[in-house]
Order: C-alpha cells, then sequence, then structure tokens
C-alpha cells in the first residue's frame, strides 16, 4: 500500500474512533507515523485528505458497475442476483486494506453521510445510481412480463417500486442493525414479494 492510501485509511480509522470528521493533523501524523512535512508532501491541507476520503469510501462506493451484474436463468433468478448483488455491492463497500479489524461499512457510511450529502457530486451520483437501478430493474421486468413469467396485471412501474422498496428496506435494517442477517432477511423479503408480482 501507497503512503496516500496508508494516510487515508489512518485518518478514516481515527474519525471511526472518534465519531467525527474533526480531525487535527496533529492527530493525522501520530497515527500516521508521518512527520508534518510527509503529510503535506501528499496532501496540501486536512480538507483535501477529507475529500479524497469522502471520494474513495463514498463517492466511489455509491458507483455501481451494471455491467458486472451476473444476469442467468429465469426472471425470478435474475431479478434475486441483480438486487442480492447491488445490496452486497453496498454492505461491502470499498476495501480497506490496513484496518485489520472488521468494519461494518454502515459505520462509515453514517459518519459520511451527513457531510457527504451537501457535496454536489454525492447528491448527484446518489440521485444517477437510484435512477439507474430503477432503469436496470423496469428492464428486467418487462422482460419478466413477455416470458409470462411475472404478471402482467400490475404495471411495471408499480413491480419496479415495490422491489426497489423491498431492497432499500433491507439496507437500511443493515444501517440500523449491523448485526442482522441481511441475507436471510433479503431472502425471506424477495420471496414474499415475487410471490406477489410472479404471473398467475
Amino acid at each position: 500500500m501507497n503512503t496516500k492510501d496508508l494516510i487515508l485509511e489512518k485518518t478514516l480509522k481515527l474519525i471511526l474512533e472518534k465519531s467525527t470528521i474533526d480531525i487535527s493533523i496533529s492527530e493525522i501524523r501520530n497515527c500516521t507515523g508521518l512527520t508534518t512535512g510527509g503529510i503535506y508532501y501528499y496532501f496540501s491541507d486536512k480538507r483535501e485528505i477529507f475529500e479524497a476520503i469522502m471520494q474513495k469510501y463514498m463517492i466511489d462506493y455509491i458507483k455501481i458497475d451494471f455491467e458486472k451484474i451476473p444476469l442467468e436463468g429465469s426472471s425470478k433468478e435474475r431479478i434475486h442476483d441483480a438486487l442480492l448483488y447491488i445490496l452486497h455491492h453496498f454492505t461491502n463497500g470499498v476495501e480497506i486494506e490496513k484496518i485489520n479489524e472488521k468494519i461494518n461499512y454502515g459505520n462509515v457510511l453514517i459518519l459520511l453521510t451527513a457531510t457527504g450529502y451537501s457535496d454536489d457530486d454525492v447528491n448527484r451520483i446518489i440521485l444517477q445510481t437510484g435512477k439507474d437501478i430503477g432503469t436496470f430493474l423496469t428492464d428486467l421486468v418487462e422482460d419478466g412480463k413477455m416470458q409470462n413469467e411475472i404478471r402482467q396485471d400490475f404495471s411495471t412501474k408499480n413491480i419496479v417500486e415495490s422491489l426497489y422498496i423491498m431492497y432499500m428496506g433491507i439496507q437500511c435494517i443493515w444501517l440500523d442493525f449491523p448485526n442482522a442477517d441481511i441475507d436471510l432477511m433479503f431472502e425471506k423479503n424477495f420471496d414474499m414479494t415475487w410471490q406477489a408480482i410472479e404471473y398467475q
């Protein structure tokens, strides 16, 4: 790992330990073992360090590569696997290499979100990602209707909203209850949702 990433990860760990983004350069110096000059070689000031943390652990985290989502089998399997992929994308977060202990990525999000949502880039990416998930699910649902695997008497829009709300509910529970079995909860809720939308 390079020194720049080390500064970001050690500062992130400090932010998590203190439950605040208000970290001084001297604290960053102490936790990284670097000199002040060593830190300023990579970052011009504290603000730039925090912006880099926001980029790596919030902005990069929000982006989904939809091309990597596996789409095989029936409509049920494709929608299930796509939603589970997206859920795991968020719950796994961006890889944190140097912090040895297991960190729930929800803790990172909770600390960065308050500041992050005031950032125009973060807001734009969050809104766009939500739209992209909706478009992605719309295509899957439309395909399922054409295959007579999803019922025709519900509008695609309503079905997509139901799937998205189900998924977002699981994500919110993950944030509020870090020890919950999210995969089990997803399976139970997906099965109930599918029973409501499958072709009759």
